[in-house]
């Protein structure tokens, strides 16, 4: 039957199954596998993406566990720490009596075996320098103390004088 078509039709047959046999390969086999290997590119792309919040989180956890042990490290070394006279101290480096108007002990509050000792502190006529010098010298004390609430007022009468009232808590184990 082929032998029956001239050569211009054999030819036209010829290049007319070259271009299916082509087309057949290209969507048969060439199409879907750069389409499967951009979906896989995409999906490399993705799980380095996760491995990389992996990493972080994995860094970030180890930063958090050194935190904790270095505040149960500091909390056991407060066992036999008394707030009231630790802050009565520093009250004493910083300030003058005279600037102490009270100092109230609050109820002791225990939680998960932790205990929390709290001491609310009214002080008057300070100067910002020594408020500051007193704020900080609790805050990087050896025990793990925390300064809850801050009330600062200018006084009247001088401007460049604070009345100071706060509440100090410090942390242990029950």
């Amino acid at each position: 039957m082929i032998e029956r078509l001239s050569s211009r039709d054999t030819y036209a047959l010829l290049l007319g199954g070259v271009v299916v046999l082509v087309t057949v390969v290209w969507l048969g086999i060439i199409d879907p596998y750069q389409q499967a290997m951009a979906n896989l590119q995409s999906k490399v792309t993705s799980r380095e993406r996760q491995l990389q919040d992996v990493q972080k989180l994995r860094q970030d956890y180890l930063d958090l566990k050194q935190e904790l042990s270095e505040a149960q490290g500091r909390l056991s070394k407060a066992e036999n720490f008394s707030l009231f006279s630790f802050v009565e101290a520093q009250v004493g480096r910083y300030a003058t009596k005279e600037n102490l108007v009270y100092m109230r002990p609050q109820p002791t509050s225990t939680k998960d075996g932790w205990r929390e000792d709290t001491v609310e502190i009214k002080l008057e006529k300070l100067t910002l320098d020594q408020l500051v010098r007193f704020l900080y010298s609790l805050e990087t004390s050896d025990a793990v103390i925390q300064t809850k609430n801050l009330r600062v007022k200018t006084r009247f009468d001088n401007r460049s004088l604070l009345d100071v009232v706060m509440t100090v808590a410090a942390y242990g184990r029950a």
